[in-house]
């Protein structure tokens, strides 16, 4: 005999036969009735209400492209400067120096961004940007610039001539010489006078009978200047 559980599979084996037949009548029917291609069109359709009932999650993974730093200057006396660029609009801007980051803003519509008043510390500072999307993406770093802060005012010593110092007869054009800041600019009386990269100088002046004022001023990179002012005089 046949135990209780055994005719309860036989029975809800029957009843699946029974459903995979009338659905075969069914299909039978529908290809029949209206064809093969409408049929594969109602089973699209019926797949697509199905999907559409599950939740779908998008996430972003795709990082924002480097942001693009506007140029600085090599060299400043200032203590502070701007630093401004563009990148992605909406990202979070982070400025690095040195590799750590310092200041944070948000690029506007246009991707636009700023930073105002960023201290610099005495010498070297390595200057680079990087975005971050609203999905924590982290782009690439942008180019890095160095800028370097020096207050200091640049080194100016006259060799020659002495302060003071008189001239006659065929001295003139005297020799003016002296030692400046490596490359940096050097003016007499308003005539620019070549400083090589060891910071020395020496060019050739004429002078005028009587008493001549030779007015120096240096100035470096970073536009800090020193002044000095000599006289000497000369009889023909």
């Amino acid at each position: 005999m046949q135990s209780r559980l055994q005719r309860k599979h036989e029975k809800d084996s029957l009843k699946q036969a029974g459903k995979y037949i009338v659905f075969t009548f069914v299909a039978l029917f529908l290809v029949v009735r209206f064809g093969l291609p409408s049929l594969i069109r109602l089973a699209a359709f019926i797949g697509d209400i199905k999907s559409s009932s599950q939740p779908i999650e998008k996430s972003d993974t795709l990082a924002p492209g480097a942001p693009t730093l506007l140029p600085l200057p090599e060299a400043t006396n200032s203590a502070k400067i701007a630093v401004a660029g563009y990148a992605e609009s909406g990202a979070t801007i982070k400025l690095n120096r040195g590799g750590i980051s310092i200041e944070e803003t948000i690029s506007d519509a246009d991707g636009n961004f700023s930073f105002k008043d960023v201290v610099l510390k005495d010498g070297v500072n390595e200057f680079f940007a990087e975005a971050v999307d609203d999905q924590g993406n982290s782009s690439e770093p942008s180019r890095s610039y160095i800028v370097v802060y020096d207050s200091d005012a640049p080194i100016l010593t006259i060799d020659e001539p002495e302060a003071g110092k008189r001239f006659f007869d065929k001295d003139s054009p005297i020799t003016i010489s002296g030692k400046a800041e490596p490359d940096s600019q050097l003016i007499i009386n308003s005539k620019f006078v070549f400083v090589d990269s060891d910071g020395n100088f020496s060019t050739s002046w004429p002078l005028s009978e009587g008493d001549n004022q030779l007015d120096f001023a240096t100035r470096d990179s970073a536009g800090n200047e020193t002044k000095k002012t000599i006289s000497v005089n000369y009889t023909p």
